[in-house]
């Protein structure tokens, strides 16, 4: 193995820094402001410094981006246009967009993850823009990732050899090494060596990277038998839920929707991997998968798509839902084009997924404006439903009450929707009285110091949803999905006639749900909870036979008619049994599911914590 001398690293190190000024130029004013924040988080300037440092956070890939663009374009001025243009947003996006605390400002910080995804994306397609090879677009982006996986491990043995040899020194020759030490030295390694380890590997020969070559072998290998399968199987268990649901003429669980976007990740990444191969004919199977992949994902979309609506229906939409929305309508896009399309052409895959991901962010389509008015169109149907307001009129104080506890619940957490987001005014239309003010006095105590934010953000929900319905009681509304009751063992529990007494818990995990007691050493009963065409059951087995079974349906129609949920004399929770070992049954503690509830998937009953007395 011959390993590269001085003189060609630094000439390597040299020429990127030619190439890529601008972004090494934003990579040192990061690294540099990332120092300064090191241990001085209650420094005056800490706030400015986050603001820098994530706005060199996005410019750095997008002034790669510009100047890979202005590298291939055939116009000369373009060779500084391009820098100018990164400068100039990079600027823009500081002075009014960068938050200043790190995920303390939800709005701005979705902003940047947002910004963050397109700008990678931008850096992936950006030479080939206005180029169509297909060749070497592959190959480009493949230098790219194995580069960044290069520079991870390579910063990584670098940070962890140079933290040893600091902590061998502070150990051998008592050195005062304080742990800012290793976090400044973790900085300029990421800041500056990771970076520009990275960008001296990309490639400057376009022409070169367009001509076909051997395809990786180990990558062939990791794609045919290991992600091909994987994205099989997603297929038949998703293809099988379809059909599940499709027989039982049901909606969908909202949670498929993430398998069914796991599923497009690993297949598009498939997809991806394999497109050299595509025309290949010695791989069949892999020439075979890109149109069988697109052309199974259609009827996900669908299944995606009403297992969104499940949520939205009940809950509006809000920012992660309307990014599912959106991504739904990618994949589908994405899928009818390789279906239909003769191009074919992979660049339509990232491309298509940053305009969108940039388009999501302004106008009155962005992922804001569309999420605020769902959630004030949800608030604004639960007030005109009984009657507490009206279009074009305000509400002062009502007098009225919210009688379903469901719609109680939704519309408070419509009001902590507005008010986590920083934007308590988008309700004003709502309201008679000026938010802004009751905001300003409600959090006048947290700028003193005479309370926190959190506290502050709590009087300020409980304040305007006490303008709006009668049924708020210290800052509480019932629970929406349960009902809670518990023993109150105040004046004891009536064990008269029995010899043993057990206490017992049930959690809300199936395997959780099956408890022994011993009633000798070698005797020994199993007792379960199980619920079964919503009846629930509790059932005691000994020595492999059913010995008992205790229905709890007559306890659960009780509780649910009572006008509130609290501590309950034990009588009022005791259930006897019948069988066998003929046991009492008191609960502790037990939660009721609301008939209210339209959480199709929860239990009847859970936080079950019971006394089993046996004679």
């Amino acid at each position: 193995m011959k390993f590269p001398s001085i003189k060609y690293l630094t000439t390597q190190a040299g020429d990127a820094a030619k190439r890529f000024y601008l972004p090494l130029l934003f990579a040192g004013i990061g690294t540099y402001v990332a120092l300064l924040m090191v241990n001085s988080y209650t420094s005056p300037s800490y706030h400015s410094f986050v603001r820098i440092l994530l706005t060199c956070l996005l410019a750095l890939p997008l002034a790669l981006g510009c100047m890979l663009y202005a590298e291939r374009s055939e116009k000369p001025y373009m060779k500084w246009a391009m820098p100018v243009l990164a400068v100039c947003l990079s600027l823009l996006y500081w002075v009014w967009l960068a938050p200043d605390t790190l995920f303390e400002h939800y709005r701005q910080m979705l902003i940047f993850f947002v910004l963050a995804i397109v700008m990678h994306l931008w850096v992936a397609v950006a030479a080939y823009l206005r180029h169509n090879e297909r060749t070497g677009f592959w190959r480009f982006n493949e230098t790219l990732y194995a580069r960044m996986i290069l520079a991870l491990v390579f910063s990584g043995a670098l940070y962890l050899g140079l933290s040893l040899a600091l902590t061998a020194c502070k150990i051998l020759f008592k050195l005062d090494i304080d742990f800012e030490v290793y976090e400044r030295l973790w900085v300029i390694i990421a800041g500056v060596f990771n970076t520009w380890f990275f960008l001296a590997g990309i490639p400057d020969s376009y022409s070169e990277i367009n001509t076909p070559t051997t395809f990786p072998k180990a990558l062939k290998i990791f794609t045919q038998y290991i992600l091909i399968p994987i994205v099989t199987l997603y297929m038949i268990i998703l293809y099988a839920y379809g059909f599940k649901i499709i027989g039982m003429w049901s909606l969908p669980k909202g949670w498929v929707s993430m398998l069914i976007f796991c599923y497009s990740v690993v297949g598009i990444l498939a997809v991806l991997l394999v497109n050299p191969l595509c025309d290949d004919a010695d791989n069949p199977w892999v020439r075979f998968f890109p149109k069988f992949f697109f052309r199974a994902s259609l009827p996900l979309v669908v299944l995606l798509y009403a297992a969104i609506y499940t949520r939205v229906r009940q809950y509006g939409i809000t920012e992660s839902r309307y990014y599912l929305v959106l991504l739904g309508g990618w994949l589908g896009y994405i899928s009818l084009y390789f279906v239909f399309s003769r191009q074919k052409n992979i660049r339509v895959i990232p491309l298509s997924l940053a305009v969108i991901g940039a388009l999501s962010l302004f106008g009155p389509w962005s992922v804001f404006s569309v999420s605020e008015h769902s959630q004030l169109n949800r608030m604004e149907a639960i007030l005109m439903k009984y009657g507490i307001w009206k279009p074009g009129e305000k509400v002062t104080q009502s007098k009225k009450a919210i009688k379903s506890n469901y719609d109680a619940e939704q519309l408070r957490n419509v009001v902590e929707y507005f008010i986590d987001r920083k934007n308590p005014e988008a309700m004003q239309p709502i309201y008679a009285a000026n938010i802004k003010d009751l905001v300003k006095y409600t959090y006048r105590g947290v700028n003193n110091g005479h309370t926190n934010e959190w506290e502050a953000s709590n009087t300020l929900k409980d304040s305007l949803i006490h303008i709006l319905c009668t049924n708020q009681k210290n800052g509480m509304t019932r629970y929406r999905n349960y009902l809670s009751y518990t023993a109150d063992v105040r004046t004891g529990v009536n064990v008269a006639g029995y010899s043993k007494v057990f206490i017992i818990g049930f959690p809300t995990y199936p395997e959780g749900r099956k408890q022994w007691i011993f009633l000798s050493p070698t005797d020994s009963v199993q007792v379960s909870l199980t619920e079964q065409d919503s009846s629930t059951y509790m059932n005691f087995i000994r020595n492999g036979k059913t010995v008992d079974t205790i229905c709890l349906n007559a306890l659960v129609r009780s509780l649910r008619a009572k006008d509130q949920q609290g501590d309950l004399p034990p009588q009022e929770l005791t259930i006897d049994g019948t069988g066998d070992i003929k046991p009492r049954i008191t609960f502790k503690s037990i939660d009721i599911k609301h008939p209210e509830s339209v959480e199709n998937d929860e239990k009847i009953v859970s936080g079950v914590e019971v006394w089993i007395l046996v004679k």
